[in-house]
C-alpha cells in the first residue's frame, strides 16, 4: 500500500535509462597498427547514435535498481495503513495529583495510564501531551513520537494551585482537530467535559491536613510596644473522622514551638507566634499525610521598610481627624504613627514618603505640581473648599479593586463635604456623580485627594478610617526599593524595585540572578522595576546582583481547594468520537529505499571509475 501512489510515475525513469544504454555516442575513428592490442578492452561501437544490442553491465543494473528504489520511496510504501493515531492527552497539573493513597501517588497512576496507551500506539503513532494550569503547557509535541512522549512523562510534576481544566481541553481539541482528547485527572465529573473527551480519573477520597494560611508581619508587641515580627498560621483538616497531627515552627535545626492538634472534619484552627525583630527564616511543618506540598510553609524575615510621614495640618484639624494624641505636644500625629507599622516622623514634607497636606488654599483642579512635597512624595491632600456643606450616608461607590480598600466598607459613615470644583484624578470613592476621594498619578508621584469636612463627617470616628490610612501607607510602602513582598503564595508574582545598586549594575551590565530552591538560575537584565513570576517551586528563592544578595522570597503552597481531597474519585467515560488519524509523512520503508538508492549510486560511480582507470592504464590510444 502506498501513501502517495502518484510517486510511482517516477518508474518511467527506468525505460529512459535503458534507452540511454541502447544508443551510444559516435567516437572518431583511429588507425592502429594491429587490433590484437585491444582485445582486453571492452568493445565500443563505431557507429553514431544507432540502436545497439543491450549489453548487461554492473553500471546499468545499479542505475535501474536505484531509479526503482527512488520511485517506490516517492510513492510512500506502507506495511499497513497510511494513517496513524494522534493521541492527545491532557494531564491534570493540579497539586492534588501528587496525593498518595494505598502506597502510590495519583501521579504515578496517571503516568502508568499514559504509558499503557503509548505502548498500544505503535512506532508510527503521534502524541501531544498537555499539562493543565492557569496557562496550559505542552509537555510533549505537538505530534511527537511515542519515545519522546515517554521521556517527557518523567518531567511531569503536578503542583499547580486550583484551576479550570477548560483552557487545557480547548487546546487539546485544537490539536486533535476536534477529535478525541484523553483527560487524565483525579476528579470524575463527566458532565463538566464535552463528548469529544475521554475522561480517565485515577483519584480517591483521602483525609488530609493542610496549612491554609501563612503570614509574617512586622508589628509592635502588645505587651512591651517594641518592634516584633508575628507569624500567623491556619491549619485545616478534611476527612470523615477526627484527625490528629503536630504543628512545629522550626528555624534551621532548632524547633521554636510545637503544638499537638486534634481537629474534627472540616475544622480549622489559627495560631500566632511572636518572634524578635530581625528573627531568622522559619518553617512551619505538619505531620506527614496524604499530600506533602501543603504540609510545609516558609516565612522569611520581613525587611525593615520604614515610612517617613509628615503633615502641614494645624493642630485642630489633626485632632478632628483623630491623628493626634491629646497627651502629647500640640500638633503631634502620634496616632497616625501607631496605625502605620515601621513609621517615623520625616524631617520635612519634601523628604517624606507619605504626607498629609492641606489643599484648601489651592484650586481643586490644579495639578500635583501646585501641592507641596518632593517629586517622590506621595500626598493625601485634604480638600475643604468654602461653601455649603452636604452630608452623604451612602451607599458609596468604592473602587474595591484598589488595595486601599481591603477591609473598608464605609457602612454607617456620614461623609460631609462642602461644594467646590470637581476633584481631578480617577475616582476611588463617589457619592452619585460626585467624587469624594480620587487618585492622580504623575510620574513617580501619587496624590490622593480627599474632599472631607472633618468638623461634620463621622469618617474619622469610624473603624474604617485607620484601616484606610494603613492601607494607603502600605500602597506607598510597596513602591519603596526592594521586594514589594517577601512571603508569597505559590503562583503569585512579586514586583522588585531597584535601589542605589541599579546605576553600577547598568554600567557593568551585570544582570540580576534569581535562584530557585533547587538551584535553577534565571538571569534578569538590570531595570528600575521588574516582575518576578513563574515562582513554581515552594521554598526559599534568592535574588542577587553579582556577589550581593538583594532579597529573599519564601514561597508556600496554601490553597484549601487543592488540599481538600474528599471529592477526589476514580472512573472512566469513553469519548463519543474517535481519535485523530493523520497521514504518516515519512516512514522507515521510505528511509530504507532512499538509503538503498544512495548506496547503488555510489556503487555505480565506483564501477565507472574503475573502468576508466583500466582504460587509462592501456595508454593514450585507448581513449
Amino acid at each position: 500500500m502506498f501513501a502517495h501512489p502518484l510517486g510511482l510515475l517516477a518508474l518511467l525513469a527506468l525505460p529512459a535509462i535503458v534507452a540511454l544504454h541502447l544508443f551510444r555516442r559516435r567516437f572518431a575513428p583511429r588507425r592502429v597498427s594491429a587490433l590484437f592490442l585491444w582485445q582486453a578492452v571492452d568493445r565500443t561501437p563505431v557507429a553514431g547514435r544507432e540502436r545497439q544490442p543491450l549489453r548487461a553491465s554492473a553500471s546499468l543494473l545499479c542505475e535501474l535498481i536505484a531509479a526503482a528504489a527512488l520511485a517506490f520511496a516517492l510513492a510512500g510504501p506502507r506495511p499497513g495503513s497510511t494513517r496513524t493515531e494522534h493521541l492527545v492527552v491532557v494531564l491534570d497539573g493540579s497539586a492534588s495529583m501528587a496525593a498518595r493513597f494505598e502506597g502510590r501517588t495519583v501521579r504515578e497512576r496517571a503516568v502508568e495510564e499514559v504509558e499503557r496507551r503509548l505502548d498500544e500506539l505503535g512506532a508510527d503513532g503521534r502524541v501531544s501531551l498537555i499539562v493543565s494550569g492557569e496557562r496550559p503547557a505542552l509537555l510533549a509535541g505537538p505530534t511527537a513520537y511515542a519515545t519522546e512522549a515517554r521521556d517527557a512523562l518523567a518531567r511531569f510534576a503536578p503542583r499547580e494551585p486550583f484551576h479550570d481544566l477548560t483552557p487545557s481541553v480547548a487546546l487539546g481539541l485544537e490539536l486533535s482537530g476536534g477529535r478525541r482528547v484523553v483527560v487524565v485527572t483525579d476528579h470524575f465529573d463527566p458532565p463538566a467535559f464535552p463528548r469529544e473527551v475521554e475522561l480517565v480519573s485515577v483519584g480517591a477520597s483521602t483525609d488530609n491536613f493542610a496549612l491554609v494560611h501563612a503570614v509574617r508581619t512586622r508589628e509592635r508587641s502588645l505587651s512591651t510596644g517594641a518592634p516584633v515580627e508575628r507569624v500567623f498560621l491556619s491549619v485545616a483538616t478534611w476527612g470523615v473522622a477526627d484527625g490528629r497531627t503536630t504543628l512545629a515552627l522550626v528555624a534551621g535545626e532548632r524547633t521554636l514551638e510545637t503544638k499537638a492538634l486534634a481537629l474534627g472534619p472540616g475544622e480549622k484552627a489559627s495560631f500566632a507566634f511572636e518572634l524578635p525583630e530581625g528573627g531568622p527564616l522559619v518553617e512551619a511543618r505538619l505531620g506527614a499525610d496524604a499530600l506533602a506540598i501543603d504540609d510545609r510553609a516558609w516565612l522569611a524575615p520581613v525587611p525593615a521598610r520604614g515610612l517617613a510621614l509628615a503633615t502641614d495640618l494645624d493642630a485642630r484639624t489633626l485632632a478632628l481627624l483623630g491623628l493626634a494624641d491629646p497627651r502629647g505636644e500640640e500638633g503631634n500625629f502620634e496616632r497616625w504613627l501607631e496605625v502605620v507599622p515601621d513609621a517615623r516622623v520625616a524631617e520635612s514634607i519634601e523628604t517624606a514618603h507619605l504626607a498629609l497636606v492641606d489643599a484648601t488654599s489651592g484650586p481643586a483642579g490644579a495639578g500635583s505640581s501646585a501641592l507641596p512635597g518632593g517629586s517622590a512624595t506621595t500626598l493625601i491632600a485634604l480638600d475643604r473648599p468654602q461653601g455649603d456643606a452636604h452630608d452623604w450616608i451612602g451607599p458609596f461607590l468604592i473602587e474595591k479593586r484598589h488595595r486601599a480598600f481591603e477591609g473598608v466598607t464605609l457602612e454607617g459613615v456620614v461623609w460631609s463635604a462642602r461644594d467646590g470644583e470637581p476633584l481631578i484624578g480617577s475616582p476611588l470613592v463617589s457619592a452619585g456623580n460626585l467624587a469624594l476621594l480620587t487618585e492622580e498619578v504623575v510620574g513617580a508621584r501619587t496624590v490622593w485627594r480627599l474632599r472631607l469636612d472633618p468638623e461634620r463627617a463621622t469618617l474619622a470616628r469610624s473603624p474604617d478610617w485607620p484601616i484606610l490610612l494603613a492601607n494607603l501607607a502600605e500602597v506607598r510602602r510597596a513602591a519603596l526599593p526592594g521586594l514589594a513582598r517577601v512571603n508569597v503564595a505559590f503562583g503569585e508574582s512579586v514586583v522588585y524595585r531597584a535601589g542605589g545598586e541599579l546605576a553600577a549594575a547598568r554600567e557593568a551590565r551585570t544582570p540580576y540572578v534569581l535562584t530557585a530552591p533547587d538551584g535553577e538560575r534565571r538571569e534578569i537584565p538590570p531595570r528600575a522595576e521588574f516582575v518576578l513570576d513563574g515562582l513554581a517551586q515552594t521554598g526559599v528563592w534568592e535574588l542577587s546582583l553579582g556577589a550581593q544578595t538583594v532579597g529573599r522570597l519564601a514561597v508556600s503552597f496554601v490553597d484549601p481547594r487543592e488540599s481538600d481531597l474528599r471529592a477526589r474519585s476514580s472512573g472512566r467515560r469513553p469519548a463519543e468520537v474517535s481519535a485523530d488519524a493523520p497521514e504518516v509523512d515519512f516512514a522507515w520503508p521510505e528511509l530504507a529505499l532512499v538509503a538503498l538508492a544512495l548506496a547503488l549510486v555510489l556503487l555505480d560511480f565506483w564501477v565507472l571509475a574503475r573502468g576508466a582507470r583500466r582504460l587509462a592504464a592501456l595508454g593514450p590510444g585507448a581513449a
